[in-house]
């Protein structure tokens, strides 16, 4: 009877201390990893954008435009943003640091996929991007209503913003062709395309070019709570594009990328709720999309590397 007792406990011992992993477990577990950063940038987005609605529509004075103090959606605003970036940390964390050692993938090879629903998030992004620049060039040149002066400074400034944007577009749909090119997951396939990296550069210099336009702008303003949202998306979008152009040195990151995407999809959103013009939203909309896309491709070609 002590011997059969004995048995018992050393087998209740045992599930608990190896539970064993079906092929169901597997499956939903690398399912779980290739979704889970995407979802909960998703879901900061909407929670920031939500929060910065309330704080456009009761945190500012209507008559002074001065932030109200003490407002609640405010500080509530202030607390997501960290507790999200403290999440996002440990969520980057569960990414394996072997992934990026050498010698490193090119670029299409890093983000190579055959999942026309991937590549299609991206190319939505893209395509916002290069409406953006469409719009605010077509301000610039004073042809749609409520446009500027094309002699103007104001005009010559809108109209250089949008040929950026357009060339920033351009930069990143010839990253997004040639991760269809690489075709890694095909028998067949031709060779992955190579992506050169100063071409990448363009939508991180761009970024750079805007943030300081944007900062002369705002900072007249003595509220800093007004436009510090545009400021800090204008920052980790630069940080983000930055990193992805990395891999087409062969030196990415995808701890870091993974980091710097995911803040800055979720300041893009937030944004979208600020009283800003039309393209300068589309153009929020476009890069925070497009890097979506992008930390799908790099996280699905890692899920399928595992197989």
């Amino acid at each position: 009877m002590c011997r059969a007792d004995g048995q018992t406990r050393r087998r209740v011992l045992y599930c608990f201390q190896k539970p064993r992993l079906t092929a169901f477990s597997k499956g939903f577990s690398a399912m779980k990893q290739h979704m889970l950063c995407p979802l909960a940038a998703l879901i900061g987005g909407v929670l920031a954008a939500g929060l910065r609605l309330a704080q456009n529509r009761t945190g500012f004075e209507a008559s002074t435009g001065l932030p109200v103090p003490g407002n609640l959606w405010g500080m509530l605003l202030i607390s997501l943003l960290i507790v999200l970036a403290v999440l996002f940390f440990l969520l980057v964390r569960c990414i394996p640091l072997r992934v990026d050692t050498p010698p490193a993938p090119s670029f299409a090879v890093s983000f190579s996929t055959t999942q026309a629903g991937l590549l299609t998030v991206t190319v939505a992004g893209v395509l916002l991007v290069a409406l953006s620049g469409v719009w605010e060039a077509a301000l610039g040149l004073g042809v749609l209503p409520g446009g500027e002066d094309a002699s103007s400074a104001a005009g010559r400034l809108s109209l250089v913003l949008g040929v950026m944007s357009l060339l920033s577009a351009g930069s990143l749909f010839s990253a997004v062709v040639a991760c269809r090119r690489a075709g890694a997951h095909e028998a067949d396939a031709p060779a992955a395309q190579p992506v050169r990296g100063t071409l990448l550069l363009v939508p991180v210099v761009f970024c750079v070019i805007r943030l300081v336009v944007t900062y002369r702008e705002d900072s007249i303003d003595p509220a800093l709570s007004v436009y510090y949202i545009e400021l800090l998306a204008l920052v980790f979008l630069t940080l983000a594009f930055y990193r992805l152009s990395s891999f087409a040195f062969q030196a990415g990151l995808t701890r870091r990328f993974a980091f710097f995407a995911m803040a800055a999809i979720v300041l893009c959103a937030a944004v979208l709720t600020d009283p800003l013009p039309l393209c300068t939203r589309l153009y929020f909309a476009g890069c925070g999309v497009s890097l979506l896309g992008f930390l799908l491709l790099r996280l699905d070609c890692l899920r399928t590397k595992k197989k």
